[in-house]
């Protein structure tokens, strides 16, 4: 396990995470990965399209393939339940920034997929307001969450 002294230092101006606190609506610590930030807030509000992979429309897979391929070089499987198989299972207190996270919306199945930032705030490709931040504990998700997701890097 990696202790908080582990954690990469970037060298980052201050008013990055300053901006990017505004885009996505909530304080960064200043701690958070820039390449991950400054990728999951170019995604903001590109508007959802069901097998979309880009930013003129995307679903919640195609947009967390993006990000880790384009921030981690890492080619993810391209459905929510391929990824849902491919990550080390996590608990919600044990969460990092860049684990996935899984939903239950339909039924008993996986079926939603979103990347946790920090704070307990996650960026995913809602279906009726495209890629946005949400917070774990909001009603809807808190009782649709499944578990997080580790992927190996």
């Amino acid at each position: 396990m990696r202790r908080a002294a582990d954690k990469p230092q970037w060298d980052i101006a201050p008013e990055f995470y300053i901006y990017h606190s505004d885009k996505l609506g909530y304080r960064l610590l200043g701690n958070e990965n820039p390449v991950l930030i400054k990728e999951v807030s170019s995604w903001l509000g590109v508007p959802h399209r069901y097998g979309g992979m880009n930013r003129s429309g995307t679903d919640c897979s195609g947009f967390v393939w993006n990000v880790y391929m384009n921030t981690y070089e890492i080619r993810l499987p391209r459905s929510t339940d391929g990824m849902s198989r491919a990550v080390r299972k996590i608990r919600k207190r044990r969460l990092r920034e860049g684990d996935l996270v899984f939903f239950r919306t339909m039924g008993r199945k996986i079926s939603h997929v979103g990347i946790y930032v920090s704070d307990n705030k996650f960026i995913h490709a809602s279906t009726s307001r495209g890629v946005v931040v949400n917070d774990l504990d909001e009603p809807y998700y808190a009782k649709r969450f499944v578990y997080g997701g580790r992927v190996s890097r």
